[in-house]
């Protein structure tokens, strides 16, 4: 007599047939594998090869070794070994700015720590074990398989430029930073010029644009929105999952923005403050700071976040008599990141965009940091809690 054997065959034969399934659906993708560690890369192309994934490549570099190539839009899957690389967000930026937003990317290491596997997967970025969650290639793969035109669940990069006071050059700071990333990548970037903006992108970028709305194709590569006034806070109009990088220009000068700040620094990876040196300017940014230093405190996310000061001069000053660098620091209780000069020549002013000045900004827009004065996205925190205790 046999015992349960045929629930065995029954189960064997389901299986079977759901890893054919499976099989079918995937096979066809052609799949990248990131990794320095040989016993990585085995372990992988081994459950690859048994759901007759076979179109992979090996690619010998470490995550912080991957530069943009134009092979990479080849590959539908990227599967990156992150070792022990503990930073999701300077993670999510390097894939952001390397891997194309089409391709889903899966990495693999040995950080076992839930809210890192959780801010990852709120970007559309896999994160799984290394040799523990490897079985869950294949589903990751059937997922891609099954989702609207095959595409990838990645979100991009959002960065968010908030000027601290309306007519001090933010829009046209970020057309020429525009100017220079268009230079240095090949991926799709969003320009979304904010409804609390003069709303004058068709004329900085000497286009003409849709007002109504709908995203205006500038060229290949770049997009551009114009907010409309009953989506400034509402942010579900942005499909990120299509550009590998989204940039959005707000005046927080405006009380219909700042009341929005939340919202605003919830959906953003890095933000940008612009001043110049008038003090209203320098105020509205210190505001700023010190909300967030609030909403900080209850939700530490936030601490994840990149936030960066930029003084423009859009105008001559007098140095005798007008605010001083230092002077801006004191006052906002941390360090400047990028100061841009006065350029009064309308002809050097548009061709700005290769000087070494926009250069800086936009390296940390996609996402290289060079020995930023404030790289720990803690020390505003720290910073504003320190002046807070003396005053």
């Amino acid at each position: 007599m046999q015992l349960f054997s045929s629930n065995d065959k029954k189960k064997s034969s389901n299986s079977n047939a759901n890893q054919e399934y499976v099989e079918g659906r995937i096979s066809g993708f052609k799949v990248a594998i990131v990794s320095t560690r040989e016993s990585i890369v085995d372990s992988i192309k081994s459950i690859l090869y048994l759901y007759n994934v076979l179109s992979i490549e090996e690619i010998s570099l470490k995550i912080d070794d991957i530069n943009e190539n134009p092979r990479w839009g080849e590959f539908d899957v990227f599967i990156i070994d992150i070792n022990n690389n503990q930073n999701a967000e300077e993670i999510s930026a390097i894939v952001n700015r390397y891997i194309p937003i089409k391709a889903s990317t899966i990495l693999v290491g040995n950080n076992d720590s839930i809210s890192f596997a959780d801010i990852l997967s709120k970007k559309g970025i896999h994160f799984l074990l290394e040799n523990n969650q490897f079985e869950r290639i294949p589903e990751l793969l059937y997922s891609r398989s099954t989702s609207a035109e095959s595409l990838s669940k990645r979100v991009g990069s959002v960065v968010t430029f908030l000027g601290c006071k309306g007519g001090i050059g933010t829009s046209s700071l970020i057309v020429h930073i525009l100017k220079k990333i268009s230079q240095s990548t090949q991926y799709p970037i969003l320009y979304i010029q904010g409804a609390s903006t003069s709303r004058n992108a068709d004329f900085l970028l000497e286009k003409p644009i849709d007002k109504g709305g709908s995203v205006t194709d500038i060229d290949e590569m770049l997009k551009v929105k114009i907010e409309q006034d009953d989506e400034i806070g509402k942010y579900d109009y942005l499909d990120t999952s299509s550009f590998n990088i989204s940039i959005l220009d707000q005046n927080i000068g405006l009380y219909s923005c700042y009341k929005n700040l939340e919202n605003i620094i919830n959906l953003s990876n890095i933000i940008i403050f612009v001043v110049n040196r008038d003090p209203y300017s320098i105020k509205v940014a210190k505001n700023a700071l010190d909300e967030i230093n609030r909403i900080g405190q209850k939700n530490k996310l936030i601490l994840n976040k990149r936030f960066l000061v930029c003084v423009n001069d859009n105008q001559p000053y007098d140095k005798k008599s007008s605010l001083q660098d230092a002077d801006i620091e004191e006052y906002l209780g941390r360090q400047i990141d990028f100061t841009r000069k006065y350029i009064a020549n309308g002809e050097k002013f548009k061709k700005s965009y290769t000087n070494n000045e926009i250069s800086e900004i936009s390296a940390a827009v996609i996402g290289v940091v060079k020995n930023s004065k404030n790289n720990n996205p803690r020390s505003i925190f720290g910073l504003l809690s320190k002046k807070n205790a003396k005053s």
